[in-house]
């Protein structure tokens, strides 16, 4: 008798567990069946489709309910793994995780705003770890395609792309079109910056000359025709690379000092009120004074010093500082004259 109540419930196991499986086994057939319904509905509907096929990884299908995602070997090859290798199945945290930890949480909160209905689509560019610890850029765009009675979720579809060419063409252009920018507001000679950036420098400035004051230095080097006409263009170049190394010591980290034109420079002072300016100019001014540069010996410059003043306009302080300093190369040179 005891043998026989060990033998039934022996069997209510196997028959619980056989049910298990039964259970599971019908899951899977109701989840299998729901993607091919899905991808029927796809045929004729673009909307996840209407993409570049360009690195194209294939369509994912994520059961939420399961948390089961169906998706094309592609989406894991590219980063380095084996389908063999893998879990029978896959939830969603097996990508989330491998995230980039810039990317996770815009990620997540992204389809978490498409599964409320805030968001008519899932649509991110994230990266992704490979299984060597690199990241692959992938963009991802999906859709919420079957909800229950409650407006839950039960499906999400998407598709996936590889873009990570993409993206290194576009770092590449950046980098490419910050040089050029670079090349095109730095003076090739001296380094120092050219015309056009100090000009939108200044304009910028002058939106904030209700807060903070606001000065700039023109200065000319003085004879300098006679230092190339005596010495050469070559030593002309040496005296000015000399030069602009002196006044860039001097001026301070908020200063731009600009290439005008020949042996002519600007600085640009922002939050410098015309005494300070008056005083880094004299400081420039006494510094060549007591400066020997090789072979040439002393040279010297002449300075204007102009502030923002109400109804000042970028062109009437340009043109006050260039008054000015032609008014210290008239009076003798090598001085500094201020308004």
């Amino acid at each position: 008798m005891c043998l026989r109540v060990k033998g039934r419930k022996s069997m209510s196991r196997h028959v619980e567990q056989y049910e298990s499986e039964i259970k599971s086994l019908q899951l899977q057939i109701a989840e299998l069946k729901e993607v091919i319904k899905q991808m029927r509905e796809e045929k004729n509907n673009t909307e996840l489709l209407d993409f570049p096929w360009i690195g194209n990884l294939g369509q994912w299908y994520w059961m939420v309910p399961s948390n089961k995602v169906i998706f094309n070997e592609r989406k894991v090859t590219t980063l380095g793994y084996k389908m063999e290798d893998l879990p029978k199945d896959i939830g969603f945290e097996f990508f989330t995780e491998k995230l980039h930890p810039d990317d996770y949480q815009p990620v997540m909160d992204n389809m978490r705003e498409h599964l409320m209905g805030l968001r008519d689509s899932y649509e991110t560019e994230y990266r992704i770890r490979s299984i060597d610890g690199t990241y692959v850029w992938y963009y991802d765009r999906g859709k919420v395609t079957k909800r229950d009675n409650d407006g839950n979720a039960l499906v999400v579809s998407g598709i996936v792309f590889d873009i990570s060419k993409n993206k290194l063409i576009q770092k590449r252009l950046k980098e490419a079109n910050e040089k050029l920018n670079q090349i095109a507001i730095t003076d090739a000679l001296t380094g120092c910056y050219t015309r056009r950036y100090i000009l939108s420098a200044l304009e910028q400035e002058m939106e904030r000359t209700k807060d903070y004051p606001l000065s700039l230095i023109m200065l000319d080097i003085d004879h300098f025709k006679e230092v190339n006409d005596q010495y050469g263009h070559d030593m002309g170049d040496l005296v000015l690379k000399n030069m602009v190394n002196i006044f860039l010591n001097l001026i301070g980290k908020k200063a731009s000092l600009c290439r005008w034109g020949g042996e002519e420079f600007v600085i640009l002072l922002p939050e410098t009120k015309r005494e300070q300016a008056i005083q880094c100019a004299e400081k420039i001014r006494l510094q060549l004074c007591s400066t020997v540069l090789p072979q040439v010996g002393i040279v010297t410059a002449s300075f204007g010093v102009s502030s923002y003043r109400d109804g000042d306009t970028m062109n009437s302080m340009i043109k006050k500082a260039d008054d000015l300093m032609y008014q210290s190369k008239k009076n003798g040179r090598n001085m500094v004259s201020f308004s």
